[in-house]
């Protein structure tokens, strides 16, 4: 079974790479807001440097149907995150409503995530960005 998962996400992280590596994707950056960091000497808190992953992907539109439910804004882009960062090791999973993703025409909120994982490995991040 494990070797059945790891085919299936270098596949993926193939087919969704950068152009620039024979895929199909863009480069993008995930960033996720950094841990407070608390000083003592001052009682307080401060943030900490944002955490930010460099990775690939390609951007889908959302059909009329889709946008007819109301979950799905009419702007809204859906984009297929590929499971692997730029150096080839495993993205950590976007969070709703917490990361930004940055791609060509700028920054997007990240609104909804769905994991494509169809045995147990994540092989695709389904994400829906809103401006």
């Amino acid at each position: 079974m494990a070797n059945y998962d790891v085919r299936f996400l270098t596949t993926a992280g193939r087919l969704l790479g950068p152009k620039s590596k024979g895929g199909k994707g863009q480069v993008v950056t995930i960033t996720a807001p950094g841990e407070d960091v608390f000083d003592p000497a001052t009682d307080t808190s401060m943030p900490g440097a944002p955490i930010v992953q460099t990775g690939s992907g390609v951007e889908d539109v959302y059909s009329a149907h889709s946008i007819a439910g109301g979950l799905v804004l009419v702007g809204d882009v859906q984009f297929l995150l590929s499971p692997l960062k730029a150096d080839g090791s495993p993205i950590t999973q976007p969070v709703a409503d917490r990361h930004i993703l940055t791609k060509l025409d700028g920054p997007w909120a990240i609104k909804h995530v769905d994991t494509v994982a169809p045995a147990g490995m994540p092989v695709l991040f389904k994400l829906q960005l809103r401006r």
